[in-house]
């Protein structure tokens, strides 16, 4: 006869279902409602479409180019929609540019679920809890609706954690390399190497950024520096600060608060990346990273999860309570900048608790060998 506590056993995956299930059929709901002209004209994956389409090209970084290809495609551009990724990014957007463009959005956004289900599976946590984050992430859900492209990012840092964990230090900084499609978001992790003598990891880096660095002059020719930092430099890349979750969109576009805090944020998560666990050093670097960007957009956030996730589990329950409010969607009811503060909260708690008891890190290094 089953015991009690086996009748007890299928309460809590049943509650995380639950949870889980509506959280999917919500954002499913909200993109079955949105206009065209919001789900595919504003898409971002219209920028990269229009990338993979002018590849080659001399006209790569051309905003007219961009908009034309756009309307060719789907017979409607956003203005602030322009390709600004690096060179070698149009030759991975390639293929996709050779599907009529909806067809194109949906592989992407199913590689998108792929690549949930894949940090989903690499997460070293509660899994359940983890899927209950994603399943309610703004931040994540915006990057499925729009098209993005950070989750790659994430599975490519988790799959580095992973190489690291059983020594395969090279193969690490052959993921790591991977990171180079979001480049401005990792300005810590030079930090993150050194302080693990990862020289291993970063030859591998180097030999993935060799691959990429080649692709460019296959993609836009010889003068592909000068014409991607022109592109960099268009102020249509920043429209709207609001949308931002760095420091910019915490304290306004051109506040003299930005580069100060930039620094703290560096110094408090330098501090954590130099006295802190792997996986605290890690997510030190993901969330100081998105903080401190020049640049980035609502679905970059969605490198804040590690971080909320290992939260959970620190000594103050008040830190405990910011990370669990942070992963639901409810902190957009408050003012611009709640995920901000509340991710900056976090990072300080850390601080504190690292201080309290330093973490091995070299340590971690081939433990799961």
């Amino acid at each position: 006869m089953p015991s009690l506590s086996d009748k007890r056993s299928w309460i809590r995956p049943a509650a995380w279902t639950v949870v889980i299930l509506t959280g999917v059929l919500l954002r499913a709901f909200i993109i079955h409602r949105l206009p065209r002209e919001v789900e595919i004209c504003a898409a971002d994956f219209s920028a990269f479409y229009s990338g993979g389409t002018l590849v080659g090209s001399a006209q790569l970084y051309s905003p007219e180019a961009a908009f034309a290809a756009q309307d060719k495609a789907i017979g409607c551009h956003h203005q602030n929609l322009v390709f600004i990724k690096p060179p070698f990014y149009a030759l991975l957007m390639w293929p996709f540019a050779q599907l009529p463009f909806v067809p194109a959005f949906y592989l992407f956004r199913a590689l998108v679920l792929g690549g949930v289900a894949l940090f989903l599976w690499m997460w070293p946590g509660d899994r359940w809890a983890a899927a209950a984050a994603c399943a309610w992430s703004v931040p994540l859900a915006t990057t499925f609706t729009v098209g993005q492209d950070v989750i790659f990012v994430l599975v490519a840092v988790m799959g580095a954690y992973w190489m690291l964990r059983s020594g395969r230090e090279f193969a690490a900084g052959g993921l790591l390399g991977l990171c180079a499609i979001k480049f401005h978001l990792f300005l810590l992790l030079p930090l993150f190497l050194l302080r693990g003598r990862l020289w291993k990891t970063v030859a591998g880096g180097a030999a993935v950024g060799a691959v990429w660095f080649a692709m460019c002059f296959a993609a836009a020719g010889p003068n592909w520096i000068s014409q991607y930092a022109a592109a960099l430099a268009d102020p249509r890349m920043n429209p709207y600060a609001h949308n931002m979750v760095n420091l910019r969109g915490l304290f306004g576009y051109n506040s003299p608060w930005t580069l100060p805090a930039a620094a703290v944020v560096a110094m408090l998560c330098g501090y954590l990346i130099w006295r802190g666990s792997l996986e605290v050093a890690l997510a030190a670097v993901l969330a100081g990273g998105v903080l401190i960007a020049p640049h980035n957009t609502v679905s970059d956030a969605t490198l804040f999860l590690p971080g909320l996730l290992l939260a959970r589990r620190m000594e103050p329950a008040a830190a405990r309570a910011v990370a669990a409010f942070a992963l639901t969607p409810l902190y957009v009811f408050l003012p611009a900048g709640a995920l901000q503060v509340a991710v900056l909260a976090i990072i300080v708690a850390a601080v504190w608790m690292v201080h309290r008891q330093p973490m091995p890190f070299r340590a971690c290094i081939g433990e799961a060998r």
